[in-house]
């Protein structure tokens, strides 16, 4: 709706908690239309979010909008949740609705990406027509010869003669090719459905009649066929006018084989993805899609959810439970969460599929609660498909060599059954730290409280905090000793002692440094599925997700090192992440394997995880949370504060704490005190905890603490944030 309101309310990033009024230039403005605003010496960007006939400040003193776009960013809808978030997270208006535009809108640059476009045959083209062609019309000739045998993509054409060009067209004039925009071919070829099980079918039959909003709890083993459950009620739901659907996943390693497999099912569906590793004008591109209606699925990680979308019918939530779902900086919200706000603003239902559902969800999904709806599926989906047999090994005698020869013999096994294997580290580069052996000084980075990490391929050692990083130590720094020794195993250590064990396997390292490349990931999933792989290395990029029926051998390396964390959080990840990694293994017609190295084969994480048995493991979680009042049971918030000058964030955080302890509101508060990682890209931290037992308190608690934060004259002086259900 057009308004003509004198002022017009307007958000901009920056980080002040508050809208910023200008004057109408005489024009009927739209909520959610982009602006270009003068912002004191600076041009902004911002985003009309309402109208007033009056200001606070004269009329004299407000400036006229410069420009307006026609496009319009979000509706009332969007702007609705938008503001809920702003406030829920506490922070600032402006910096949380410019967070969900994408960066070229925010740079003045609109302008789509240009798509590339693949000719293809038609059954006219034969090779008959093509030698009945004259012999003079050469690249004609060439050209046709060429796309009989496959498709041409445009950006090909000159690699064949300079005029292919004008002979493509030719071509298509005369109705023996066609054009369309190109797609990366991927290894899923046919669209097979595979049939459904009573448990499935139960699931999709409890969903598909219900439209209004109920949040469904899908808790399903892994290859207990979530994926097929979300194809059948994405179906249903596609068959409403215009209707869309989101789809969010933790990380963008998911996104290919996923995108792969709706693209299959849904070929005459236009399908836009929304993840980091796009580039801005496809990002832009994909973004305008969704907003406009022309794409029916959207397929992204948790940023998406923000995504403006007109007729949103379902929401899916693949691996709920996975922490990449929380925002660590910016607006530190969850993803989930704010799919659970949408979905209920909108009466519309949401799904949150996982095989290790986190603790507050399994929680709202009980007899107690029932805030969910619980659906179980108990078996694998594929025909014979069993889970795999989940055993315990002792750590290796040597510890410079973690592969023990009971591994060893398990992965040649692999090999010569034409099988394939995952070795699990949780851990990238060669090795975690460089040690002096005389007296113990190792390699610590001077701007983190961290050791920097061995990458030996690179001859670097690296901060995985701050990314500094500086040539390998040839001598101590304090005692001035040669024999340094890296401790310790990574994902490239560990690879360089399969190839030497294993000279003839082919093993495919996979971390955040093997898969810089754009198309890593695709080139992945089709050497995998292609079997020319035979051993996997790689982090929690490979944990989750991931579909390889031929993969029978999981082993895990170094699980004990999670047992000792103090975060109290710590043994739900570990277990969450032994079971989904084990779920790699066995998916198909053929048994699977899992070895997890351990000091501890008791523990009573790894006894579960051999038992499969995530809902004893939970139960006994929550009730040990309850005991000592520990969220889901409570409710929490972290208040940091940074500075290059220790002492100015220490005064700041003690005013700061007293203040909080006059709160007329029941919470607790702990601190100010150091965290783990004390120092952060030159900065040290200091930390304050909030706890309640009401969400409403906590928050009723923060919105009168953070305006006195706000009005405290190191306020601008130190860096201070605030995060609301922290995961760590």
């Amino acid at each position: 709706m057009k308004e003509s309101q004198k002022i017009l309310k307007v958000a901009l990033d920056v980080p002040l908690d508050r809208l910023f009024d200008y004057l109408n230039n005489g024009q009927a403005f739209t909520v959610g239309q982009y602006v270009k605003v003068s912002f004191g010496s600076r041009v902004l960007t911002g985003v009309i979010c309402g109208f007033a006939n009056e200001s606070l400040l004269s009329e004299d003193k407000l400036k006229k909008i410069m420009h307006v776009e026609p496009e319009v960013i979000f509706d009332n809808d969007l702007l609705r949740l938008l503001e809920f978030s702003a406030d829920y997270y506490h922070h600032p208006i402006g910096q949380t609705i410019l967070s969900i535009v994408p960066s070229r809108i925010k740079q003045n640059k609109y302008q789509l990406r240009v798509k590339e476009i693949v000719y293809k045959a038609t059954n006219e083209l034969t090779i008959e027509w093509i030698e009945a062609l004259p012999k003079r019309q050469v690249t004609l000739r060439k050209v046709a010869t060429k796309l009989l045998g496959e498709p041409i993509r445009k950006t090909a054409l000159k690699n064949i003669a300079s005029n292919a060009g004008k002979a493509i067209l030719d071509l298509v004039e005369t109705g023996v090719c066609f054009s369309e925009e190109w797609r990366e071919e991927t290894s899923y070829k046919d669209d097979i459905r595979p049939s459904l099980n009573k448990e499935q079918q139960l699931a999709i039959n409890s969903i598909k009649d219900n439209n209004n909003f109920v949040p469904w709890l899908l808790y399903g083993v892994t290859g207990s066929g979530k994926t097929e459950v979300y194809l059948h009620l994405i179906e249903k739901f596609l068959g409403e006018e215009k209707s869309q659907i989101l789809v969010l996943v933790p990380e963008i390693n998911l996104t290919p084989q996923l995108e792969s497999r709706f693209r299959v099912r849904f070929p005459d569906t236009n399908l836009a993805v929304l993840h980091s590793n796009l580039s801005d004008i496809e990002r832009l591109d994909n973004w305008r899609q969704a907003k406009s209606g022309a794409a029916s699925i959207i397929i992204g990680t948790r940023l998406a959810v923000f995504t403006p979308l007109n007729n949103l019918k379902l929401i899916i939530i693949d691996e709920e439970h996975d922490p990449s779902f929380k925002q660590q900086d910016g607006l530190k919200y969850h993803a989930r969460d704010i799919a659970m706000v949408r979905a209920r603003n909108n009466d519309i239902p949401i799904i949150l599929g996982t095989a290790t559902p986190s603790l507050e969800s399994w929680l709202n999904a009980s007899k107690e609660i029932s805030k969910y709806q619980l659906l179980r599926l108990k078996a694998r989906a594929a025909l014979d498909a069993s889970l795999p047999e989940i055993k315990t090994t002792p750590l290796n005698s040597n510890k410079d060599q973690p592969i023990s020869p009971l591994i060893l013999k398990a992965l040649k096994r692999r090999i010569e059954l034409k099988q394939q294997s995952l070795i699990f580290i949780n851990r990238r580069g060669y090795a975690p730290v460089l040690v002096c052996s005389s007296c113990g000084w190792s390699g610590s980075c001077h701007q983190c409280s961290a050791r920097l990490v061995v990458h030996l391929k690179d001859q670097k050692m690296r901060c995985h905090h701050c990314n500094y990083e500086c040539p390998i130590a040839l001598q101590c720094k304090e005692c001035g000793n040669t024999d340094l020794h890296p401790l310790g195993s990574g994902t490239q250590k560990i690879e360089d002692q399969i190839k030497a064990l294993i000279p003839s396997a082919h093993i495919l390292r996979v971390d955040r440094d093997s898969m810089r490349k754009k198309n890593a990931l695709h080139e992945l999933y089709e050497k995998t599925h292609k079997g020319d792989i035979d051993i996997l290395i790689g982090t929690q990029m490979l944990a989750k997700g991931h579909d390889f029926p031929n993969l029978t051998l999981v082993v895990v390396l170094d699980a004990d090192n999670a047992l000792y964390s103090t975060d109290f959080r710590a043994s739900e990840r570990l277990f969450s992440q032994l079971m989904q990694v084990s779920g790699r293994s066995g998916r198909g017609s053929l048994a699977g394997e899992v070895l997890i190295q351990t000091s501890f084969p008791n523990h009573p994480i790894f006894q579960a995880v051999k038992a499969h048995d995530y809902e004893l493991f939970a139960n006994t979680i929550l009730a040990e949370r309850a005991s000592i009042d520990l969220p889901p049971f409570s409710f929490h918030a972290v208040l940091q504060a940074e500075s290059k000058q220790l002492v100015l964030a220490e005064r700041f955080m003690d005013d700061i704490a007293n203040w909080a302890m006059t709160s007329k509101e029941t919470v607790k508060i702990f601190g100010p005190v150091r965290p783990v990682m004390e120092r952060v890209n030159g900065l040290e931290r200091i930390h304050i905890y909030i706890q309640s037992d009401k969400r409403k308190h906590l928050q009723n608690m923060l919105k009168v603490w953070i305006d006195q934060i706000r009005q405290h004259p190191l306020a601008n002086r130190v860096k201070w944030s605030i995060d609301i259900d922290p995961m760590q």
